[in-house]
């Protein structure tokens, strides 16, 4: 049932989203249609009915009697209306270039059901044409069945036919129906839009939504961040717009983290992704900087040391940093810098060392992280994506817990999934999850424009 709900709400999203695909197919279709059914040559058709009696007995039980044989020979007067017999002399009477097997294809012979009746249609391209071969063919076939019907003692037919109906020229092309062939290629075509607009849903596995991403993680989560410029570009969006929507969107994850344990208190912190670029480091520094908002004493630390990008957002030296101190080259108090008129430091990676895993599981990364901890009200740890290298699971175990960043616009389910499942295996404590770029909410957005 659950399956059912979440395959229901993946279409909705899908027609919601795509329904211009939908209707832009419903056009194409019934223009192309439309078009198709312009380029045709336009057919007219004529039809004559003809009644066929018995000529014999005259009690009801003769009648009755002579009213079913001639139905049971209807069949066969519908077959002689279209053999060589019939329509040799149609041909010739109207002058035809053709053949009676060519021209019997522009002719339709039908028999109303338990009736003695039969209607002769003739179809060209010509109305008046079309008029004149069905009542040549009507009259041909009475003077055919008159020939080879069987006669009575006199030599008289005992079979006669007569024409109830004459064809008249028709005012009106049959086929192509414009206007029928537009409105079903337009249906076709819709029908094709709705089914692309939910191939397109449902092959889309991509976690775009908060509601998708609780449903494929499991885990809490703990805010949304909508896709800005300002978190395009390199720098700390929450101190150059700190009562924008950006700001509130990671002071409610800031107010998320405060209920992750009511048991123990938080401090330590990793943040990581599945696969790169996702903006674990945009999350990050914003984090860090909002926790310091409340005047917290908060250290970064950018422990990514293969594509290291904390000191870029902060606009600082990053030659100097964690594979510094961890070295024993410089003194943390030195490596580590403070942003101004604000209670965070970070931490850049520093050099980029040929060993990283090996540095970040070394006793000093963890005398390292024990005295931040103890210094420091809050340590959030910028690490490398959880997919690529094992760096983030090494480290996950010497924090509180981990905060996994997923992006709206490229994150698989299944990448999701993964990288879950490979940070609870190594011992890692998932605090929850941070939807990053995801679509703006309109209304929110003109909130704060104003």
């Amino acid at each position: 049932m659950a399956e059912s709900r979440v395959s229901l709400r993946v279409i909705a999203g899908s027609l919601r989203k795509f329904w211009w695909l939908i209707v832009l197919c419903g056009v194409v279709g019934a223009a192309g249609s439309y078009g198709y059914a312009s380029l045709q040559t336009p057919l007219f058709q004529a039809t004559t009915s003809l009644y066929f009696a018995l000529n014999q007995g005259t009690s009801a039980s003769d009648l009755n009697q002579g009213s079913v044989y001639t139905q049971s020979q209807m069949l066969s007067f519908a077959q002689l209306a279209t053999s060589s017999r019939v329509l040799d002399p149609v041909i010739e009477e109207l002058e035809l270039d053709t053949t009676p097997r060519a021209l019997a294809r522009d002719i339709e012979v039908t028999i109303p059901q338990s009736t003695v009746t039969l209607r002769i249609t003739g179809i060209t391209d010509d109305p008046e044409a079309a008029a004149e071969l069905a009542n040549a063919v009507a009259e041909q076939l009475i003077t055919v069945v008159k020939d080879v019907a069987p006669k009575d003692p006199q030599g008289e037919s005992t079979i006669t036919a007569e024409v109830i109906d004459d064809a008249v020229v028709p005012e009106f092309q049959f086929t192509p129906s414009k206007p029928r062939d537009a409105a079903l290629g337009g249906f076709l075509g819709g029908v094709l839009g709705l089914a692309a607009a939910v191939l397109i849903g449902v092959l889309d596995t991509r976690v775009r939504n908060e509601e998708a991403l609780t449903q494929a993680g499991g885990d809490p989560v703990l805010g949304v961040v909508s896709k800005s410029p300002l978190l395009e570009a390199r720098g700390i969006a929450v101190a150059q717009e700190p009562l924008g929507h950006t700001s509130e969107e990671f002071r409610r994850i800031r107010s998320a983290l405060a209920y992750a344990n009511v048991s123990s208190r938080v401090k330590v912190l990793l943040v990581t992704s599945g696969m790169p670029a996702e903006g674990k480091s945009t999350v990050s520094v914003n984090l860090a900087m909002t926790l310091a908002a409340l005047r917290n004493s908060v250290l970064l630390i950018d422990a990514d040391m293969r594509r290291p990008r904390a000191h870029e957002h902060a606009g600082i030296d990053g030659s100097v940093g964690l594979t510094s101190v961890l070295l024993d080259e410089v003194e943390f108090e030195v490596a580590k810098h403070r942003v101004a008129d604000t209670t965070l430091d970070i931490l850049p990676a520093g050099t980029i060392p040929p060993n990283p895993a090996e540095l970040l599981t070394s006793a000093r990364m963890a005398q390292l992280l024990d005295f931040a901890a103890a210094d420091y009200d809050y340590v959030v740890i910028d690490s490398p994506p959880t997919l690529s290298v094992a760096d983030a699971n090494l480290l996950a175990t010497q924090t509180d817990g981990v905060i996994l960043v997923v992006d709206a616009t490229k994150t698989r389910r299944a990448a999701l999934a993964k990288s879950i499942k490979s940070l609870e295996s190594g011992g890692a404590r998932i605090l929850g999850t941070v939807l990053n770029r995801a679509r703006p909410d309109r209304h929110r957005s003109e909130y704060y424009s104003e």
